[in-house]
This record gives structure tokens, sequence and C-alpha cells, in this order.
């Protein structure tokens, strides 16, 4: 007996296991199921499967007038999206490959500006006191449009630490999250760019629902 036809209906039941939705008619929402997560959608949103890519999970979900791409990466490779003022400050991309100090080794301390220093530098955010050698210079920082423009919010829980982002101004930036593991380098992003207040603020209540299955 030839028992292909039997292993092939095996193996598509059990990738169809893996990525099922459940609609949930009470709220205008749907469960969907993709194995490596779950996470609610608007009903008319949906599920585009580019399929894996090298040491990634990545794909897209899709609205009538949005497009969310996703990322879900066992070895840290999905983009942490836009940095935190914090996040950028430790960066030192703010560093000015000019300065004669040398980029590692000098001693640095970044703090706000003092009233003498807003009136000296009032386009600077912060203050990094560069030291070397017993010589202190003193560089105004200004925090890029990019982040600033940006709601950024971080909450953490015992095993992941989230990062959510939307714009200040409805329709001008991104909407994302970025998910990151305390105990490895798993990470998961998904993210939209210049989604309606509408799609945002739906966007917004879908990554409260995700849930990372490891």
């Amino acid at each position: 007996m030839n028992k292909s036809p039997i292993l092939f209906f095996v193996i598509m039941l059990t990738f169809c296991s893996c990525k099922s939705v459940q609609n949930d008619p009470t709220n205008g929402f749907k469960k969907l199921d993709l194995g490596l997560f779950q996470i609610s959608i608007p009903v008319n949103w949906n599920y585009d499967d580019p399929g894996t890519q090298g040491d990634s999970f990545v794909g897209q979900i899709t609205g009538p007038h949005l497009t969310l791409s996703f990322d879900c990466s066992d070895m840290g490779y999905a983009n942490n999206l836009i940095k935190t003022e914090q996040e950028y400050l430790l960066s030192r991309d703010w560093w000015d490959h000019g300065l004669t100090f040398p980029f590692w080794g000098t001693e640095t301390k970044v703090h706000p500006l003092n009233q003498m220093q807003k009136n000296k530098y009032p386009k600077a955010d912060y203050i990094a006191n560069l030291t070397y050698q017993g010589k202190t210079i003193y560089f105004p920082i200004t925090i890029p449009t990019s982040i600033k423009s940006q709601n950024i919010q971080l909450d953490s829980n015992s095993t992941y630490v989230f990062k959510t982002i939307w714009p200040k101004v409805p329709g001008k930036g991104m909407t994302g999250i970025y998910i990151h593991s305390r105990k490895s380098s798993f990470d998961f992003q998904m993210n939209g760019n210049n989604l309606s207040l509408t799609d945002e603020k739906l966007a917004l209540q879908a990554f409260k629902t995700i849930v990372i299955k490891k």
C-alpha cells in the first residue's frame, strides 16, 4: 500500500494546526495563532506568509489601509526599532568623530544642561563631560527628531521587556512594538508606518494581545 498520501495529509494537518484563526465576534477581533506567537487582530485584517528567512520567522499582517511587518528571531536579529533617549545616549551615536579625544577610553558623563549651558547651547538636550588624561571638554548633545517625534513606552515582566512606539502626530511616524527576552537572545518586532489614527489605535490594541509562545 502507498502511504505517501496519508503522510502528506498528516504533515498538512500539523502545519495548519500551527497557524490558526479564531474569530471573536464580541469585540470585532480574531485570534491569530502563528505557532511562535499569537495575536488578536481586527476581523478584516489578515496574515500574509512570505516564509521563514534564515534564522527568523518573518511575515506581514495587512488591513485595508495598513501593513504591519514582523520579525521573530531566536538569534536576536529583530530590529529594535527606534531608540529611546537613554538608548541613544548609551549608544554614543551622538559622538563627533572629529573630536581629538579617542572614542574608547574616554570617561564620559552625560547630564541635563544647567542654565548657563542652556544659554550657550540653546538647541542641546544634554551635555557630555568628556575627560581624557585629566582634560575635560563639554560636548552638547541634541536628541534626533526621529526620536523626539515618537512616544516610546517601556514595560517589562519577569521574562520580557516591551518597547511600544507610536507617533506624537498621528499618521507621521512609526507604530510598533519590540520585545526581547531577559533570559535569551530571543527578540520580536512588529511595526508599520504612517498609520491613520484609527489604524494606530487598532494596532496598539493588537500589540497588547501578543503572547510569545516560547
